[in-house]
């Protein structure tokens, strides 16, 4: 048998219709509903992902807690160097807590059982964010990423009660924070966040950094 006869390219491959633009994944794309289906499609993502050990281990670290009321928060610091899957895991992350409820949906990566029934999302790519303005939606303008996150965690509501602290230079106090939080599980996903920090004046960075 030959590996001719057992390997066979995908229909695109022996179309013409692949697009090498599409190996440049962009999570900042994901989150906007921008990216191409082959990222943005989650079964056609999950259809495509080969379940790697470091992978399924970041997705079951995540997860894990995620799932356990028990569990306290945890950061969880993903480092490599260009094209070692720091945007695919993001990615995935992305999928299966937009997709926890469907027990058909990344399987590969996180089995069915013991999922949590549903994650809240916050998702930035900081790639994206400008200064002064951080990010719109609709009418609303924000302008830091504590104000982004607020957003994304409760709509107006909560980005409102972030008040003055919607500075880059400004943090919001515990008390904030912690009325922001929903019930439940929350997972947040910062990509290129010193992207974003380089375009902070001194204070702003080290607001962040503190």
């Amino acid at each position: 048998m030959s590996v001719q006869s057992v390997c066979k390219p995908r229909p695109e491959v022996l179309n013409g219709d692949l697009d090498d633009a599409i190996f440049a994944a962009d999570f900042g794309d994901l989150i906007a509903g921008k990216a191409p289906k082959v990222y943005g499609d989650a079964a056609i993502f999950f259809e495509n992902t080969h379940p790697a050990k470091q992978l399924c281990k970041v997705v079951e670290a995540v997860f894990g807690r995620l799932a356990s009321a028990k569990e306290p928060g945890a950061t969880l610091r993903l480092s490599t160097g260009f094209g070692g899957g720091k945007t695919h895991t993001l990615m995935a992350l992305w999928h299966l807590a937009n997709h926890v409820e469907d027990a058909s949906m990344g399987t590969d990566l996180l089995p069915a059982a013991g999922r949590p029934r549903k994650v809240h999302l916050v998702a930035v790519d900081g790639s994206k964010a400008g200064v002064p303005e951080f990010a719109s939606h609709g009418k609303q303008k924000v302008h830091s990423l504590w104000g982004e996150v607020f957003y994304q965690l409760g709509g107006e509501k909560a980005f409102k009660s972030l008040g003055k602290a919607d500075d880059p230079e400004l943090s919001p106090s515990e008390e904030q924070i912690a009325a922001a939080f929903p019930t439940g599980p929350v997972l947040v996903l910062l990509d290129e966040i010193v992207t974003y920090m380089a375009k902070l004046s001194d204070r702003g960075q080290g607001n962040l950094m503190g």
